[in-house]
């Protein structure tokens, strides 16, 4: 074997997870072509290729891989584990909602998981390169997943807005990555670090490809003034595939961001780097929950509400370091149970793609469906941040961080933009139980896979809430030392 070829055993065991999530995918694609009898099996073997992808990151090693192109590390492993759970909901939920549109696949999971290995990548990268090859990997299995409901306009038109958003956004990120390999010699963000401290490069180029990078995974967050894709590709895209695109992208994209922001921030050009994260929080969090106060449709009411969640989550990022990583890690916990828990049982209660999702069609539907009624509403009142959940702790977490550096006024501005949220919350809640069924439900059959997800979902939402220490440790156990 030719040696300049060969790749070293241990970096090939430090990629086990991607590399089992992408071997399933690409199997699961073939008995698509060649064995379609199967598909019924399809989904859960993929959710088996999660369960075990996450099996073999809690024993992974630490340390970096492929010439230090990636790196293993306890908090590595724990935004990839907080990734699968959301794969593992979103493929839960998923094959009851496919039989009911006729859609049952093997192209679903395949495109889930090529598009979960994407994310570990990404999370996992030190160099800007591979951050913009594993972006592309996971966008393009979005692009595909948002227009999946193939005989539904909604879904088509989902698709192709998310498409053309997302290519422009890439070419900014591959603008900006020729700007700093420009003007500091390197991509790998330590490269970058040693020459933006050393003060190397035109500090206009250098702010304006930063900017750019940042833009990318700000539009993948769906920040203000970059979110205005998400309610258009919520409303159409299938629900168990938003249970996911809500949640797994904007793990990742958190992660990137966190790690650009504290490297731009403390260089010589970064001397405003706080004050436009705090700018983007405030705008994101009273935008979100106020646009989501006027929505009538559920999903583009949680679309609005992600937005919002998202600049809660920039709280921490207005005063960088490595403290910010607790508070980002436990909300992101929080949010991925929350928020997917909410679009599982969506799916559930709204199966066509092409009809409304109208909150009033809600009404008296939680004696009904008294399990999806009581899940829902502590998905709900998580996302609230109402005690004892999840979302509860996220919150105070991210508010105490902020008060602790000294911006009291972003905690203020969060707790007023949490006051808002719970009226739209809780509105969810008045239909379910305080308001007289106005409809009968059309071809409605919660499935056993959906309602273990969103029991899953609401379950830990409560332990967490009820026992936040569990949640803390386990975080606190994955932070960098120093």
């Amino acid at each position: 074997m030719n040696p300049l070829f060969a790749v070293p055993t241990a970096d090939l065991a430090s990629l086990a997870p991607e590399l089992l999530l992408t071997a399933a995918a690409t199997v699961l694609l073939l008995l698509e072509a060649f064995a379609p009898a199967l598909r019924r099996a399809f989904v859960p073997a993929g959710l088996a290729a999660t369960i075990g992808a996450a099996w073999l990151l809690t024993g992974s090693d630490s340390g970096p891989a492929f010439h230090g192109l990636v790196e293993s590390s306890p908090l590595t492993r724990a935004f990839s584990l907080t990734v699968l759970l959301a794969t593992a909901l979103g493929l839960l939920a998923a094959p009851g909602y496919l039989r009911r549109a006729r859609l049952l696949a093997g192209e679903y999971p395949a495109l889930i998981l090529w598009c979960a290995a994407g994310l570990l990548i990404l999370i996992r990268s030190t160099e800007l390169l591979t951050l913009f090859l594993a972006l592309e990997l996971f966008s393009v299995a979005l692009y595909a997943l948002a227009a999946f409901h193939r005989r539904s306009a909604r879904s088509a038109e989902a698709g192709l807005k998310y498409f053309l958003m997302g290519a422009f956004v890439s070419s900014f990120l591959l603008y900006g990555v020729a700007l700093l390999f420009g003007e500091t010699g390197s991509t790998r963000l330590d490269g970058i670090a040693a020459a933006l401290a050393a003060g190397n490069g035109s500090p206009g180029l250098l702010l304006l490809g930063s900017l750019l990078v940042a833009t990318a995974f700000a539009f993948k967050l769906s920040l203000v003034p970059f979110h205005a894709w998400a309610p258009d590709v919520y409303q159409g895209a299938p629900s168990p595939f938003v249970a996911f695109l809500s949640v797994a992208p904007k793990v990742a994209s958190a992660v990137v961001l966190v790690r650009l922001v504290t490297l731009f921030a403390d260089s010589p050009i970064g001397g405003r780097w706080p004050d436009v994260i705090a700018l983007l929080a405030v705008v994101s969090m009273l935008a979100g929950n106020l646009f989501a106060l006027v929505q009538r449709d559920i999903k583009r009411m949680l679309a609005y509400s992600g937005v919002a969640h998202m600049g809660y989550l920039m709280i921490p990022l207005a005063s960088p370091g490595n403290a910010a990583w607790r508070p980002v890690l436990v909300y992101l916990v929080a949010y991925a149970l929350m928020n997917a828990g909410a679009f599982v049982v969506v799916s559930m209660l709204y199966p066509s793609s092409d009809d409304q999702h109208p909150i009033a069609g809600l009404s008296g539907w939680g004696y009904r469906f008294p399990a999806l009624g009581i899940c829902l509403t502590v998905c709900m009142v998580s996302l609230g941040g109402i005690p004892p959940t999840a979302g509860f702790i996220g919150k105070y977490l991210v508010f105490l961080h902020a008060i602790q550096h000294q911006q009291l006024y972003l905690a203020l501005v969060g707790i007023a933009a949490s006051l808002i949220s719970v009226v739209v919350y809780l509105r969810v809640v008045y239909m379910l139980y305080m308001k007289p069924e106005i409809a009968a439900p059309q071809d409605v059959a919660p499935d056993f896979g959906g309602q273990v997800a969103a029991v899953v979902a609401a379950a830990g939402s409560l332990l967490l809430g009820l026992w936040p220490a569990l949640l803390i440790d386990w975080a606190v156990a994955s932070l960098p030392v120093g």
